[in-house]
């Protein structure tokens, strides 16, 4: 018998994502697009994370206009950062036919996960969820 969050995670919707761009590649995209040499812009980066790192240890959120970045507590006392990306950002990556990369599954996008169970149970009859 499957679980019912075995046979969403199976079915749902998501993103097929590429390889992580890391640090170095983002530098050379942004030093691409603005007049400023490869080290100014990695100067305003480390600025940037000095910054952050030294308002956040005030205990003061922080509004980029990129991200929220939050400071918090976990239950053993120790400091974390909450990020929540700030919605200019999240508006232009949902223009219009923005992706362009593959969905899987996007034929369930705006199904119910019970409609989900249900294309499950129908697909695997050895293994229905109850």
């Amino acid at each position: 018998m499957a679980s019912f969050i075995k046979a969403i995670k199976a079915l749902c919707p998501r993103l097929d994502l590429m390889e992580a761009v890391d640090s170095e590649h983002y530098l050379e995209m942004m030093t691409l697009r603005t007049t400023l040499s490869s080290g100014v812009v990695k100067n305003v980066q480390d600025t940037e994370l000095d910054t952050l790192a030294f308002l956040l240890q005030e205990g003061r959120p922080v509004h980029t206009g990129i991200a929220i970045y939050t400071p918090s507590m976990n239950l053993d006392g120790e400091l974390e950062i909450k990020v929540r990306v700030d919605k200019r950002l999240l508006r232009e990556v949902r223009k219009g036919e923005a992706f362009r990369n593959r969905v899987r599954n996007a034929e369930n996008i705006g199904k119910s996960a019970e409609e989900l169970v249900a294309l499950w149970n129908e697909t695997h009859p050895e293994d229905v969820v109850e």
